[in-house]
């Protein structure tokens, strides 16, 4: 089961690496991809990060859009484990 810390957790981690890709200090979680700067080649370098950090995801059943927040991406990989 998923706690509040492991999600917090997570989000802490992808936002890290969100900065890390965008080669900034840091990034807002409730702000959309598109604002944030990140290209699709960065979201595909986003979801490679996250198959190592949520282990096994289905890449298909993410909604990615420009509007999506990094908030909104961990949230989606929450509810993938524990489908």
């Amino acid at each position: 089961m998923t706690t509040t810390t492991d999600t917090l957790n997570t989000l802490e981690l992808l936002k890290k690496e969100a900065a890390k890709i965008l080669n900034i200090e840091s990034v807002d979680t409730h702000v959309g991809l598109g604002e944030l700067g990140i290209d699709s080649l960065n979201v595909v370098e986003l979801i490679v990060y996250c198959e190592q950090l949520y282990g096994s995801i289905d890449p298909e059943q993410l909604n990615i859009t420009q509007y999506t927040t990094l908030e909104q991406i961990d949230s989606q990989l929450q509810q993938q484990q524990v489908a």
